[in-house]
């Protein structure tokens, strides 16, 4: 690509999105930009939020904005997977004829989107586990969030912290790309899984992300920015002691499950021993009524993620019931109703059980 010319960068509606148009090409640019196809722009030019360009010093970790670009007539255009952000400020990378995306052989050119000057709305709505202490080998937490949030800066946004002297733990989250729900209002974060099983070469080097004895906050910062561009309404903490590494399986036979009388519409309850995974709690288990059938009803999570409650829409009748679980719940370790995750290969209780979900016999009586 020629650098003899002054490219314009503006911002533009398209169907609905906010789009960028580059325009001030040479002839012989606009002949490349035209015969690249789709998948060749990529090779050609980039997005990216400009405190990223900043930030790194090796261009191969940098990654573009999901989008697609399009050239109509002398214009090209670049329409977002994912909203711009208000007020922040946004880089447009063209390569040089060797079209090196991860080199640094490129110019940059950059665009500010215009800031809102509304106060902001969303809101960190819980943080998960609830449980006050946690396993050693912890795999995941979440955030919920009450609002769809921004992609690209959740590793900069979430933090874990030791209480005592407020230090950060370095590289406890696995470095990928961001796990949210379709809404992007819950995060999940992945604690690496190569510290966490005994053996893996991270985890004889760098040992567990978390440490045993050790108290820690989950800090997100109100600077962590919302779809709209805006920033949290307040920070959010939960702070948790750190015990002993668990590795058992998850086993419904150590639950306790509390029968509703019949003809009421009292909840069933189940007790676990042990804190379970809260996402997957939310599909994980089920009752069926006699005939085997879905009984028609809603599920929630109890205190510490150590409760189970249905609700029914009709009263019980009495006789059997039972409760469903699926073979891929897990608690907090990562542990399966079918594996341990950090599995001990010469320990035979630790071999994998069948994938079939668990059924709980309840009956209900007057």
């Amino acid at each position: 690509m020629s650098t003899s010319r002054n490219l314009e960068l503006t911002w533009s509606e398209h169907r609905g999105h906010i789009c960028l148009h580059v325009r001030g090409w040479t002839d012989a640019e606009l002949r490349e930009l035209h015969s690249a196809g789709a998948a060749g722009l990529r090779h050609l030019t980039a997005i990216l939020p400009t405190e990223f360009v900043n930030a790194v010093t090796k261009f191969d970790a940098l990654q573009p904005l999901a989008g697609q670009f399009d050239v109509a007539g002398d214009t090209l255009r670049f329409i977002p997977r994912f909203p711009f952000l208000d007020g922040m400020s946004y880089s447009l990378l063209v390569y040089q004829a060797n079209g090196e995306k991860r080199g640094p052989s490129f110019e940059e050119w950059r665009i500010r989107r215009p800031a809102l000057n509304t106060a902001p709305t969303t809101r960190v709505a819980a943080i998960y586990p609830t449980a006050e202490e946690l396993p050693l080998n912890l795999l995941k937490f979440y955030v919920h969030f009450s609002s769809p949030m921004s992609t690209g800066k959740a590793l900069r946004s979430v933090q874990v912290h030791r209480e005592d002297n407020g230090k950060a733990l370095e590289d406890v989250f696995v470095v990928m790309d961001e796990l949210w729900d379709p809404e992007r209002r819950r995060l999940t974060l992945l604690l690496d899984p190569g510290r966490i099983k005994r053996g893996l070469a991270p985890h004889e080097e760098a040992g567990y992300p978390l440490i045993e004895g050790v108290r820690v906050v989950l800090h997100v910062d109100a600077t962590f920015l919302d779809a709209s561009g805006r920033p949290l309404q307040a920070q959010a903490e939960r702070r948790y002691a750190i015990g002993a590494p668990l590795r058992v399986r998850v086993d419904p036979k150590a639950w306790r499950v509390h029968s509703p009388a019949a003809k009421s519409k009292e909840p069933l309850t189940v007790e676990f021993d042990r804190p379970l995974d809260h996402a997957l709690l939310q599909h994980c288990l089920w009752v069926r009524d006699m005939s085997g059938a879905p009984l028609p009803g809603q599920g929630s999570i109890g205190p510490r993620e150590r409760f189970w409650r249905f609700e029914p829409e009709s009263p019980w009748s009495e006789g059997q019931y039972a409760i469903t679980a699926d073979p891929h719940l897990e608690d907090l370790a990562g542990n399966s109703l079918v594996r341990v995750f950090d599995r001990d290969l010469e320990r035979a209780e630790d071999t994998p059980a069948d994938a079939r979900p668990v059924e709980i016999s309840v009956t209900c009586s007057a």
